[in-house]
This record gives C-alpha cells, sequence and structure tokens, in this order.
C-alpha cells in the first residue's frame, strides 16, 4: 500500500493479492481461534502479528475488528510486554 504499482499485475499473479483480499484471509484464520492456526501460538503469529500491529500504528492497514482484537491479543503474550518496554526505552534515550 504504501509503494503502490504503476499497474497491479493480474489476479492470476502466484502471491500477489490486494491488501483487501489478504486482509480478509488473515481475518478469517484469527476468527477461527485466538491465534492463526487456532489455539496454538506460532511462529507465524510473531510475523504476522507484528506487520498487523505496524501497519495499523502507522495507519497503513485499516483497522478492522477482528484484526484489532487479535493485534490486542498477542499484546497480552507475556514475552512482548518487556520487549515493548525495551524498545520504549531505546527511543527515549535516542530522543534524549
Amino acid at each position: 500500500k504504501a509503494f503502490p504499482r504503476m499497474s497491479a499485475p493480474p489476479g492470476t499473479a502466484i502471491g500477489y493479492r490486494d491488501l483487501d483480499q489478504v486482509l480478509d484471509v488473515v481475518e478469517r484464520a484469527v476468527s477461527k481461534g485466538p491465534y492463526l492456526m487456532g489455539e496454538q501460538f506460532t511462529a507465524a503469529d510473531v510475523v504476522i502479528g507484528a506487520g498487523l500491529r505496524w501497519g495499523m500504528l502507522f495507519k497503513m492497514i485499516p483497522e478492522r475488528e477482528a484484526l484489532k482484537a487479535y493485534v490486542a491479543r498477542l499484546s497480552q503474550r507475556p514475552a512482548l510486554r518487556p520487549a515493548l518496554q525495551r524498545a520504549d526505552e531505546k527511543d527515549k534515550a535516542i530522543s534524549g
């Protein structure tokens, strides 16, 4: 979305879908359980969750309710809180 193409590739292009189609797929996946693979938290949640979190933070991804709820669930994971706290501390140190 941040770097639009001059012309969109055909819908049959392997690996290509527009943003709304991709978000539809992710939304369906997270509606089946708390995580992408249902009850089990996996590396896919780390990757997709981080992209959604940052995309919504910077208004590059629309804030769909199901995706906001998914990111909120991921934010409650014990390992994420200290990581975010360390990032905030580094940001404060840089900005002085």
